[in-house]
């Protein structure tokens, strides 16, 4: 059934006057409220954007030494920084005024990464963030706490990989990778990524945003903490429970497929 063109047109003015008064809203209630479940909620509503002009600006890349996480990465940085340096009653929208601002922050961050030291050193702190919240504050001397605490560290770095090779975020890569793939593999990648994403959805709300922030946007634990208006020892103690809990709710992970 062909619709006409008049219909499609009027559906399309409808939906974008609906996004304009709901930026409105947005803009107002965080003029007039200035807290951080504002500030998150202008986030997430950009947040689209954002990840569609990174993978406009990776699909344009020359290189392949920087993975589009990074790309992402960038422009969620620089979307919060134009969230906040955004004056709504100068007349310009949020979208013109972001847009060079998103685009600038990707270049020059990814020009810096290209530097393959500058790339090690990023997995390196990022490392290190995961790892330090794996452990529990009050560790105790026993053998068999040790012995605990690396069967939950264990468990949280390996759900914590596969978060990372299964994320939500989908590039060309991803496509050209399944192709390439045998067919168990291809399955089995499906399957573990369902489970996943089955597990995340069913973590409590602020446990799931630490992790779709982190893993499937790539933010560090301090960006978190800006966005969710709380420390970093807090977003650290809550990734911890997460993984967790999810280490929990998908029982064993041996049998789970890591490698895409």
């Amino acid at each position: 059934m062909n619709i006409p063109a008049g219909y499609a047109s009027a559906d399309h003015s409808r939906a974008e006057s609906a996004s304009t008064v709901l930026e409105d809203q947005l803009w107002t209630t965080l003029q007039s409220e200035r807290n951080p479940p504002a500030r998150e909620a202008v986030f997430v509503h950009y947040l689209s954007y954002a990840k569609a002009l990174a993978a406009q600006l990776y699909a344009g890349r020359v290189h392949d030494d920087v993975e589009f996480k990074d790309f992402l990465q960038l422009a969620c940085v620089g979307l919060l920084e134009a969230i906040d340096r955004f004056e709504p009653e100068r007349g310009v929208s949020f979208r013109t005024y972001c847009t060079p601002r998103l685009r600038g922050n990707v270049l020059t961050g990814i020009q810096r990464l290209s530097d393959a030291q500058e790339q090690i050193a990023l997995r390196k702190r990022v490392r290190r963030e995961r790892v330090a919240s794996l452990e529990p504050s009050d560790r105790a001397g026993k053998q068999s706490d040790t012995f605990q605490l690396l069967a939950s560290l264990a468990a949280g770095l390996a759900i914590g990989f596969m978060l990372d090779d299964t994320n939500i975020v989908e590039h060309e890569n991803a496509a050209q990778s399944a192709t390439a793939a045998n067919a168990y593999q291809t399955i089995a990648w499906r399957q573990t990524r369902e489970k996943l994403h089955t597990a995340v959805a069913r973590l409590p709300a602020r446990d799931q945003k630490v992790i779709r922030y982190h893993y499937f946007h790539g933010l560090g634990f301090e960006q978190i903490a800006d966005i969710l208006g709380v420390t970093k020892g807090r977003v650290s103690q809550v990734h911890r429970a997460a993984l967790l809990e999810l280490r929990d709710l998908l029982g064993n992970t041996q049998h789970l497929h890591i490698t895409g």
